[in-house]
């Protein structure tokens, strides 16, 4: 199975608990607009802890609703967060998934931490039941105010490609149309959940970039957060809607 590059212990529970809250209006109003009222079977890709099944859940009511996910720890948080739902240890970028023709496949920040986005998109999309949609959302640019905020984004973006992926996967799938939408948040929240992952790189060590850099950064995010800096930061998130 893959490795998280921004990890899947508690801490990482807790930082994409801060990502669900932010990105959580977005997504719903994405989800009211194009799933199918009568949806029978949906999957979440990449589900994580189950934020976004959770949301799936409370916004589409699916018969039957599965969740896939290659972290068993994360897969664990995810069974007590909604137990509704049915949750698999799957590598996403592998079909078939255990789920077939599933009316509705969501992914959210999935592909880009996997190599060739539009492949694998277009892999999922061939599982898709007749009348089937794939609804995906992935960053597209960042505006970040200048300083650590900023500095964070070139280096989560190196990291990334380092991994395989490409964290802004959003611009390769531009050739499927879909919308750009602004997630905004103040800097300081966005330092409070950039922080969890630079700790992590730390403690790890193995993220290419040098640990004087990255404690500089660190640094640099605590100040923003201890500042409670409110400016605002904007994520761009292209949502791409693509059917069977």
């Amino acid at each position: 199975m893959p490795r998280y590059t921004f990890g899947d212990d508690d801490r990482a529970v807790q930082r994409l608990a801060l990502v669900a809250e932010a990105y959580a209006p977005v997504s719903r109003a994405f989800l009211e607009r194009h799933a199918r009222a009568d949806t029978m079977r949906a999957v979440d890709l990449g589900c994580g802890p189950g934020f976004s099944t959770e949301l799936i859940a409370t916004t589409c009511a699916p018969r039957t609703l599965v969740g896939l996910d290659s972290s068993a720890s994360f897969l664990d948080v995810a069974r007590q967060r909604v137990p509704t739902a049915r949750f698999e240890q799957h590598d996403v970028s592998v079909v078939p998934s255990p789920e077939a023709m599933p009316d509705l496949t969501y992914a959210r920040l999935l592909l880009a931490h996997l190599p060739d986005p539009p492949a694998i998109l277009e892999r999922w999309r061939q599982q898709l039941a007749p009348g089937g949609v794939l609804l995906s959302e992935e960053l597209e640019d960042i505006d970040a105010p200048a300083g650590p905020l900023r500095d964070y984004d070139v280096v989560s973006a190196e990291i990334v490609r380092q991994a395989g992926g490409v964290m802004y996967a959003g611009p390769l799938l531009a050739s499927l149309g879909g919308a750009c939408r602004r997630i905004t948040t103040s800097a300081a929240m966005a330092a409070r959940i950039y922080a969890f992952n630079v700790r992590r790189w730390r403690e790890r060590g193995d993220s290419g970039v040098v640990d004087a850099h990255l404690a500089e950064l660190e640094l640099g995010l605590a100040d923003v957060v201890r500042r409670e800096d409110a400016r605002e930061l904007s994520w761009i998130v292209r949502q791409s809607v693509v059917r069977a």
